[in-house]
């Protein structure tokens, strides 16, 4: 009888040892300093977080007892912030931009032709050579090029699309895929440059749709994804808002994400057709955990940099010119009007003052009366006379969208465009925030700049070029703190995504998702600030370590 006691008493206490032994938690983040984020200040707290299925599942003050996890990593003081988000970017376009001819920072036409010739010498068996990043307004001579020395470099078709994504140069070989009646040398919403009845192979806005080249393949475009995912990761990117994707690109993303090829989580804005309407709005919102798609997006107008920005006076250094309406206001509206009796997301690209008043009064006349939590928003809302400004938030809740570098990218030459008087009613942040009860996402615009978020940020806070030596900074009025520029890529990005149940702060029940420092950033001196990297990058849970400090540096 002794022998079974002693028996059971054994069992019973392995047991009790293997209930107490038994993990409670996936993983634990140890010695960390948690950031908590808001508009006014940011606090840190030393301590550990405990995660279950990729959530927090409980906050532990340093000194606390914590609880057993199958894997446990020491931040040894570590800053945590919350995951960056993007929340405007081309996740697609940016891979296509890391894995075609690299263009950014050129300093002439010449330049360009010579990485073009380098990338056809580099890669002789491509089909059609594409890149992207020129800018003629970096240039001393700024008038856009033709392509009379590109067609010499490949009886193969070269496109090369301008900085902004509004804009192209191509080489005859691809003009020979030009859509264009005879004799036609307009098109409405764009422009066909040419010079004696010749076209010079640059077309803007609405031109470029003429341009019809074979599509991209599906296993190039998985190359793009592969490499988009992995950079975004290395910056510190925790999600991303893609700022416009075709129905079929947004399917091929969500099977890759499905077979765990991509691990970015992704906020997919609908690149608006009527046939894609017709398609999303029979098939629903799809959500997964790492895509949502509820949201349609329009263009109004095109890009300051190649005067395709729509303005309600003419241009200061083009007169007559007033720049490019994209859509029309009866098509905008029968479109605003079925998002909205449908209760999806609307987000419109508008640039001018008269895109941004154009779309204002669109939705007010669309939203009125209906549900005020649709969250519309307009993307850049980069000029925006006064009396428009005060029309964001209030009842109807518009979103004003911003991405700080096209303020520092922009800032040498848009006085040449806008004039004295009404640069002043351009990239002004601070003031549209204030406008919009606080909501003011932040995003990148990448691949229109860069990806690193620190750079957003120090555009956000400095409004100087990065290495500027200039410390005045531009229209520094409308400048932000840290806290409020941080609270732009993680909480604010988040809300405007309907995310801020899950994302955008550190708290139980939300994902894991970090952006990790060394020290600080509060600690950097201003030039320092846009050259930092994230130590380690967390998703879901899942930790991306960034063993390669300066990949933000590297890529776009």
């Amino acid at each position: 009888m002794r022998q079974e006691i002693h028996a059971i008493y054994s069992l019973l206490l392995i047991s009790l040892t293997a209930c107490v032994s038994e993990p409670n938690a996936d993983t634990l983040l140890i010695n960390g300093q948690f950031a908590q984020v808001n508009d006014s200040n940011i606090t840190y707290q030393q301590g550990s977080v405990a995660i279950v299925d990729g959530k927090i599942s409980a906050f532990y003050p340093q000194g606390s007892g914590l609880p057993v996890a199958k894997e446990r990593h020491d931040l040894d003081g570590s800053i945590v912030y919350p995951g960056f988000v993007d929340a405007h970017a081309h996740y697609l376009g940016f891979g296509m931009a890391l894995t075609s001819i690299n263009l950014l920072e050129t300093t002439s036409w010449e330049s360009c032709l010579q990485r073009v010739a380098d990338y056809i010498k580099a890669h002789p068996d491509q089909d059609i050579y594409r890149g992207r990043g020129w800018d003629q307004n970096d240039w001393v001579n700024t008038a856009f090029p033709d392509n009379e020395a590109l067609n010499a470099l490949s009886d193969k078709a070269i496109v090369l699309n301008r900085i902004d994504g509004h804009a192209l140069i191509a080489n005859q070989a691809a003009l020979t895929h030009l859509k264009l009646a005879d004799g036609e040398m307009t098109i409405e919403g764009g422009e066909i440059l040419h010079h004696n009845g010749q076209l010079t192979g640059v077309l803007i806005d609405n031109a470029m749709d003429l341009l019809q080249l074979p599509a991209m393949s599906r296993s190039d475009k998985i190359d793009a994804l592969l490499a988009a995912d992995k950079a975004c990761i290395a910056s510190g990117l925790t999600g991303l808002h893609d700022a416009g994707l075709p129905t079929q690109d947004i399917l091929l993303i969500d099977s890759l994400q499905r077979e765990g090829l991509l691990h970015l989580p992704l906020q997919c804005m609908v690149s608006e057709s009527p046939a894609a309407m017709d398609y999303w709005l029979e098939r629903g919102k799809l959500f997964t955990e790492r895509m949502t798609v509820r949201n349609f997006k329009f263009y109004s107008d095109g890009a300051l940099g190649s005067r395709g920005a729509l303005l309600r006076e003419s241009y200061t250094d083009r007169h007559d010119h007033h720049g490019s309406q994209i859509r029309s206001v009866s098509y905008l509206q029968q479109a605003a009007n079925r998002l909205a009796s449908n209760g999806w997301q609307m987000s419109t690209h508008a640039i001018g003052d008269s895109a941004n008043h154009m779309m204002l009064n669109i939705y007010e006349q669309a939203l009125t009366g209906l549900d005020s939590n649709l969250r519309w928003r307009i993307e850049h809302a980069q000029v925006v006379s006064p009396a428009d400004r005060h029309r964001f938030g209030g009842k109807l809740g518009i979103i004003p969208s911003i991405q700080p570098t096209h303020a520092t990218s922009d800032m040498a030459w848009a006085g040449e465009r806008l004039g004295k008087d009404r640069i002043h009613h351009a990239y002004a942040y601070k003031q549209l925030k204030d406008a919009a009860g606080g909501h003011l996402p932040i995003g990148t615009d990448c691949p229109v700049e860069r990806i690193n978020p620190l750079h957003s940020l120090y555009a956000a806070i400095h409004r100087r070029a990065i290495d500027s030596t200039d410390s005045k900074g531009f229209q520094m009025d409308n400048a932000l703190t840290l806290p409020q520029a941080l609270n732009g890529m993680t909480h604010e990005a988040a809300y405007a995504g309907f995310d801020e149940k899950t994302v955008g702060q550190i708290a139980v029940g939300h994902w894991a998702n970090f952006t990790i420092f060394e020290v600080k950033l509060h600690t950097y001196k201003p030039a320092e600030l846009p050259h930092v990297s994230p130590i380690a990058t967390w998703i879901h849970g899942t930790m991306y370590k960034n063993t390669h400090h300066d990949t933000a540096q590297e890529t776009l």
